[in-house]
């Protein structure tokens, strides 16, 4: 089993602006180290550099906090850039490790919520601006083009109600 030091969590990398300002917690933090590996340390910014051998595949994925969003707002942005592309999700309240390779960012604002979906394959998927009753839907009724968000996001649905 994968574990970070606390020595190298508080006096290298300061988890605390996460669990200051009601975003990502220490736990969090600790999941997604368990499941993406040990990151890259930089002040409020944890990096990894994933490969995948089999694919040849690349993904650099980082988390940064206390990042001015604009009008005096702070939070937290991640960013993933592949071959294919560079995708952000900014205001990110909270994570969840999806077994047995993935983590799910997201970001909810209102009835609405975003996810950014990476895993340790370099996979990467953008959901963005979610109906929190979509989710929650009965997947047979719902129309094919927004099936694929609903059943992959369906499984945050008990965070997001306890984050609301």
């Amino acid at each position: 089993p994968f574990a970070l030091s606390p020595f190298r969590l508080f006096a290298l990398s300061p988890f605390r602006p996460f669990v200051s300002l009601a975003m990502l917690s220490h736990n969090d933090m600790l999941a997604l180290a368990a499941t993406l590996g040990e990151p890259t340390v930089a002040e409020r910014a944890w990096h990894w550099s994933i490969r995948d051998a089999a694919s040849t595949r690349v993904l650099a994925l980082t988390v940064s906090a206390e990042v001015d969003l604009g009008d005096g707002a702070m939070g937290t942005v991640v960013s993933a850039q592949t071959h294919q592309g560079y995708l952000e999700l900014h205001d990110v309240t909270a994570v969840l490790t999806i077994e047995p390779d993935e983590v799910m960012f997201i970001s909810k604002r209102g009835d609405t919520f975003s996810s950014l979906v990476v895993g340790t394959s370099c996979t990467c998927s953008l959901f963005s601006n979610i109906r929190m009753s979509l989710v929650s839907a009965d997947f047979a009724a719902l129309h094919p083009a927004v099936l694929m968000a609903a059943m992959q996001l369906s499984l945050a649905e008990s965070l997001l109600e306890q984050r609301s």
